[in-house]
């Protein structure tokens, strides 16, 4: 209800401008204490000449922490709080107050605690609590107790708009009002409309590899961001932000979600792709294959025939399975033990280091080493022993040559004899031992060039080549006719020096295995967003990145239109990868993003796999306009309808509108056509390291997968383009679920299978 209608408007409006006057209070205070800071490490850097100073050292890290704090007072200045539980805990006779917000704020004067942070073990209950008997965990451990109120508030520019109550308004107005908001260029936060569902999500154990499938417009992304906030907030003491890492599917999407974490007051974490950060572990340069090319060769019904569209899904997936992981770890296997030179390591025919021992050490001493770092012991080893070994060497050729000596003395001769004797025996002893100092380095030299280079990509290359290779360590699992194929798919990309990114995670495995990874076990916490579409194999390398085994990895099965490479269900990495792990696995089933018509439309389109796995969402109640599917006599008819449309929304106020097209080519077709019809400020977006700037994009249909949009216009879904199978079904699905408030679809001549069928209940047809 409006604020000024509620009956505790006057406390309400004094309370927030105390906390208002406070928050300013405290502004200036640690603008002073920042400024003081900063004098201070001045005067340590001139004293210290640049020089390590330990008390510039803490200098700073206070100066880190006020900057900080200031930052977010600053953020939180004009909305302090959004919501407020009234708690007595048992035991207690009075019932206490807490407001909550993104940043916590103390009075100094009497420490009066205004303001708690959202991610405070009690602010649990504003989320998920509900009115009478209510608990919550803290640090201490289990808190209960009664909760008495839940209220939200609504506030701009420091002045109580709206206020809602548990009970006395319906509390779901505040969330109706926040989803009714038009979009722009970035994803935000929603600390403020967090559901319970979400919530669970968010304070899950770290412990735990929490894995979620949630429907198209969850909120997904948004919550695996909210939770990192947590983390970061829970166990700030073992949780350091450069050991925390986000895995997201392309640099586009990172730019769209870059604003939430800061907003949340994280910094510093790393956010990459797969790709990017598999190219870094490698360190080499890598030339790939059109990431497009592969998913339109299977879009492509006209030059690919079924039988070729399914080897090239075959082959997709293979190289991220864990049958191919086993051919990797049975060649792997094979190469390693034959890679130990089968001679000992002697000098002037001397044995140093026999090949018994070397082996020994090889295979089990350090077998749990990569390979080149088993090498590089053995040679640490050599480099530390051998002196000692060699000393060995000459005392035994010493006595040798004394013995001798002692001999020759013993013999009766002349004394000119036996002097030119000895000078002999010494000479020949001489020369051996400075032989032996001359052979020592190139002997060793000689004898680690036999170990060669070890090069994974050659290594690689070797595997998939080669019928016997593949025939041989398969173990029977791949037909001839699959291992034909590979080795000829494989030439053909390799003879043109090329890669493919499905190559990346079984070169990180064999690159692990023999020379290992420079961020292995780096992560203390690590977060995968559209996992459905990523192998089993890719999550075995993310795994090896991990300390700890602490995951949060979410995603939505209905959205996998890289399941040709991906995961077909859950199962694929609560047994293959994490298997003996806890998991604590969720399912989101409510909508926040899209109208009930659009998600019940979209329902019934993912309907159409009929696939045991797939989730369908639950739309919350928020009612608009029914999709319109529209038919126009031609392409060109289609694009101009397009443009009418483009203005007749932008005077509604809608702040982002998207033209989602099958593939890049039929965006770059409407791109070059659209501007004939005053469309203007139209962004292409057909690479995924382009910035999303907002207004109107024309975008293909699997750069939009994570993205949201007021409006949403797809393109020429008609029965020659948007074929009745999988891919093209998941394809539809992600670009009608794009849309938050309107949703148009247009065809020529005959519409898509996908449409047929559907109930006309579901949209309006123009």
């Amino acid at each position: 209800m409006l604020a000024n209608k509620h009956p505790d408007y006057i406390g309400e409006k004094d309370y927030l401008k105390d906390t208002c006057g406070c928050i300013d209070k405290e502004g200036i205070y640690l603008q002073e204490e920042i400024q003081t800071y900063k004098n201070q490490l001045e005067g340590f850097r001139k004293l210290s000449g640049g020089g390590y100073s330990n008390e510039y050292e803490i200098t700073s890290h206070l100066y880190e922490i006020n900057a900080k704090k200031l930052g977010l007072l600053k953020r939180a200045k004009n909305k302090p709080y959004f919501g407020r539980i009234d708690f007595r805990q048992l035991g207690k006779d009075e019932f206490e107050p807490f407001y909550i917000g993104k940043t916590s704020l103390v009075r100094r004067e009497d420490d009066k605690r205004l303001i708690i942070d959202w991610r405070a073990p009690i602010a649990g209950l504003y989320y998920s609590g509900e009115l009478g008997e209510a608990m919550y965990t803290a640090p201490q451990g289990l808190i209960m107790g009664d909760l008495e109120l839940k209220r939200q508030y609504e506030i701009e520019d420091r002045q109580l708009v709206n206020i809602f109550d548990k009970g006395l308004t319906p509390m779901d107005e505040f969330l109706q009002k926040a989803l009714w908001q038009k979009k722009d260029n970035r994803l935000k936060d929603i600390v403020t409309t967090i559901q319970g569902e979400q919530n669970d999500i968010i304070r899950a154990d770290k412990g735990d590899v929490v894995i979620v499938q949630g429907v198209a417009g969850s909120g997904k992304t948004t919550i695996v961001l909210h939770r990192i906030a947590y983390l970061m907030y829970t166990y700030k003491d073992i949780l350091k932000p450069e050991n925390i890492l986000i895995i997201v599917p392309n640099n586009l999407f990172l730019n769209y979600i870059g604003d939430v974490l800061p907003d949340l007051g994280v910094e510093e974490i790393t956010q990459s792709t797969f790709e990017d950060i598999a190219v870094k572990l490698l360190e080499g340069e890598y030339t790939f294959v059109d990431s497009e090319d592969k998913l339109l060769k299977l879009l492509d019904y006209d030059s690919f025939s079924f039988h070729q569209r399914r080897n090239i899904k075959f082959f997709s997936s293979f190289k991220g399975s864990t049958l191919f992981k086993e051919i990797l770890d049975n060649f792997l296997e094979d190469f390693i033990n034959t890679l130990v030179p089968p001679i000992d390591l002697k000098i002037n025919d001397y044995i140093i280091y026999s090949y018994t021992d070397i082996k020994k050490m090889f295979y089990k001493d350090y077998s749990y080493l990569p390979v080149s770092s088993r090498i590089e012991r053995i040679r640490k080893y050599f480099k530390q022993t051998l002196n000692e070994r060699i000393d060995s060497l000459k005392d035994r050729i010493n006595g040798k040559y004394n013995g001798l000596v002692s001999e020759i003395k013993k013999l009766r001769s002349d004394e000119k004899e036996l002097r030119k004797k000895l000078i002999e025996i010494y000479d020949e002893r001489d020369r051996l031992l400075n032989s032996i100092d001359s052979n020592i380095q190139p002997s060793i030299a000689k004898y680690f060039k036999m170990w060669g280079d070890i090069k994974t990509e050659d290594l690689y290359r070797e595997l998939l080549t080669d019928y016997a290779h593949l025939d041989k360590y398969c173990n029977g699992e791949l037909e001839e006719g699959h291992i034909n194929f590979i080795i000829e798919y494989s030439k053909r990309i390799f003879d043109g020096e090329y890669f493919e990114r499905e190559d990346l995670p079984p070169l990180l495995y064999m690159k692990n295995k023999l020379m290992g990874l420079s961020l292995k076990k780096r992560f203390s916490h690590i977060v995968i967003d559209e996992a459905q579409d990523y192998s089993p194999l890719q999550m075995m390398i993310l795994k090896e990145l991990s300390s700890n085994n602490s995951f949060t990895i979410v995603g939505d099965l209905s959205q996998g239109i890289h399941s040709y490479r991906g995961i077909d269900n859950w199962n694929d990495i609560i047994n293959n990868v994490f298997k003996n792990r806890k998991i604590n696995y969720l399912t989101i089933k409510k909508c926040y993003r899209s109208t009930m018509e659009i998600m019940n439309f979209a329902n019934e389109v993912i309907r159409k796999l009929n696939k045991p796995d797939i989730t369908l969402a639950e739309p919350v109640l928020r009612a608009g306009e029914k999709p319109y599917i529209i038919q126009k006599e031609s392409k060109e008819a289609i694009i101009n309808e397009m443009a009418k449309n483009i203005g007749i929304l932008q005077n509604e106020g809608h702040r982002s509108i998207a033209i989602i097209c099958k593939t890049s080519i039929h965006s770059n077709e409407v791109y070059k056509k659209i501007n004939k019809f005053q469309v203007r400020d139209v962004q292409l977006i057909i690479h995924k390291d382009i910035e999303y700037k907002g207004g109107v994009v024309i975008i293909p249909s699997y750069l939009a997968k994570g993205l949201e949009f007021d409006a949403v216009m797809v393109y020429d879904c008609s029965k020659d383009i948007y074929f009745n199978d999988e891919l093209h079904t998941k394809l539809f699905y992600v670009a009608i679920t794009r849309a938050l408030h309107k949703l148009y679809i247009y065809y020529r001549e005959e519409p898509s299978e996908l449409i047929k069928g559907i109930n006309e209940n579901y949209y309006n047809l123009l």
